[in-house]
């Protein structure tokens, strides 16, 4: 092949490269993104935007430039290959015919891997990396490629879009479009995030947050909310003093008021650990909690957790009775459930189960987390353990046959113990006896 058919071939291989680049640049770039680059005055923006916004008139003009220039390569070298590699063949006694086919095979066959290589691979893979720069680069080439081209881009648009229709029709009785589900949005969001987090973007954790919150559009708030049965509520006649007990064993800041002791679907407001304590130290003789009650909101359970999150952050309060459409009290959300939502379990130091065992008149103030094996050794003291486990709270809630609550008592082969705290349904701390 002499050099001028040489340096046209490498040429529309190059120009081959642009075109692919340019296609997946322009496809992985985000129109928010390109509009952001336009208002920083970035040269190239303006016509990014124009050629994001036609998607199936870019493509069409890419691909129009990839077949020309495929055609041109293709009978440049294939030109070349009779005139100059024919003869040679026929001198060896190759037939015309078959000289000119083998001729065209040895000069395409390393051709194609060269435009496979140099003319799609590479640029595409660049493009990925650079999408930003290549996007703003050849976006005003690519746009006044169309305009010369128009006609052309008119037909392949026209006839790409009719075709897509009428297959969507054929296979499908709805677009794309109209069709795309939560769930499909959703996947595409996950892959955006995790792409993000592969690219150092953000950490995990963000990337938790993200799906986190995208989630909460769709999930109501009877999947979360803490089952009515497991509510622990102080009864309306209580007084200050055994609310402070009770606020001291059960370890929260908020607790549910109800007429009726035990009985969630009579609760009427709630109270708060601070407001307790500066009761006791302002006015000491105060009868009963029902001067300092809060009222409580009550949300449907097939309330989505979003709009409970703005319900709760517009009204102030951090808790709320969940009740179905008859309105039965169905349970209790609290903003930490909604936030566990978004970034996971959060623990505080009273999540952590204390492992100490402390004399204490006649028996031992013992944590919930501690083993077994440890509170024997240390009180002289033997359980009953036909079963393995891990801490003493895992033995009295499966001796109980209940969710713990502070004030329960159990006597179990001579050992006796009473439920001092507890946290999230767990045993924080209890007295053991024998």
């Amino acid at each position: 092949m002499v050099g001028l058919e040489w340096i046209i071939v490498l040429l529309m291989v190059l120009i081959n490269a642009l075109f692919a680049a340019y296609e997946i640049a322009l496809a992985s770039v985000t129109k928010t993104r390109l509009e952001s680059l336009k208002n920083q005055g970035r040269f190239g923006a303006t016509a990014a935007i124009v050629m994001k916004e036609r998607i199936e008139k870019s493509f069409a003009v890419v691909q129009l430039g990839i077949t020309i220039v495929g055609l041109i390569a293709g009978a440049t070298s294939g030109a070349t290959a009779s005139e100059n590699l024919s003869p040679i063949l026929q001198r060896y006694g190759w037939s015309e015919r078959t000289a000119d086919g083998l001729s065209i095979a040895i000069f395409v066959a390393p051709l194609t891997i060269l435009t496979i290589v140099v003319g799609e691979l590479v640029p595409k893979l660049f493009a990925l990396r650079n999408k930003e720069w290549v996007c703003l680069s050849l976006s005003p080439w690519m746009r006044g490629f169309s305009i010369l081209a128009w006609p052309l881009v008119w037909v392949l648009e026209a006839s790409a879009t009719g075709l897509m229709n009428f297959t969507e029709r054929l296979w499908s009785p709805k677009s794309t479009h109209e069709s795309k589900t939560e769930a499909i949005e959703l996947q595409e969001l996950r892959a955006i995030a995790s792409l993000a987090r592969t690219s150092s973007l953000i950490g995990s954790r963000e990337e938790n947050i993200i799906l986190g919150a995208a989630r909460l559009a769709s999930r109501t708030l009877q999947e979360i909310a803490l089952p009515a049965e497991q509510i622990h509520a102080l009864p309306l006649e209580s007084t200050l003093g055994e609310c402070l007990i009770a606020a001291h064993m059960d370890m929260h800041t908020r607790f549910p008021v109800a007429k009726i002791k035990s009985d969630p679907q009579t609760i009427i407001g709630y109270v708060t650990f601070k407001d307790i304590v500066s009761v006791m130290r302002i006015n000491p003789k105060e009868p009963s909690i029902a001067g300092i009650l809060r009222s409580i909101p009550k949300l449907d359970q097939s309330l989505t957790i979003s709009a409970a999150l703005e319900r709760l952050l517009r009204e102030h309060t951090h808790i709320a009775m969940v009740s179905d459409s008859r309105g039965v009290i169905t349970g209790m959300i609290t903003l930490e459930d909604i936030v566990e939502e978004l970034l996971g379990d959060i623990q505080d130091e009273y999540d952590m189960l204390p492992i100490h065992a402390v004399r204490s008149g006649q028996g031992w103030v013992a944590g919930g987390g501690i083993s077994l094996t440890r509170l024997e050794e240390l009180t002289g003291i033997e359980f009953d353990r036909a079963e393995m486990f891990p801490n003493l709270n895992a033995w009295v809630s499966d001796r109980l046959g209940h969710l713990p609550v502070g004030g329960d008592t159990l006597e179990h082969q001579g050992v006796r113990i009473v439920v001092r705290k507890v946290r999230r349904q767990r045993v924080l701390e209890a007295l053991v006896t024998r």
